[in-house]
């Protein structure tokens, strides 16, 4: 990952990292990848409020509506 802005938030644990469009699909496609799914399939789970496992549910709270893949 190449990391494109990084910063601090106001608070002192938390760091917000910036990457490209074509990196964040990369990653979003690797963790689907992962879980077996594929977007349309989390994106069912999503609709239906029925996640396979808290991994598929936290994934969708990461990439949830920001991706078409």
């Amino acid at each position: 990952m190449t990391v494109v802005e990084q910063w601090l938030t106001d608070h002192d644990d938390e760091t917000v990292i910036v990457v490209s469009e074509e990196e964040f699909r990369a990653d979003a496609q690797r963790a689907l990848a992962e879980l077996g799914l594929t977007y349309a399939e989390l994106e069912a789970q999503a609709r239906n409020r029925d996640f396979t496992s808290a991994r598929a549910h936290a994934l969708w709270v990461s990439i949830g509506g920001t991706v078409d893949l």
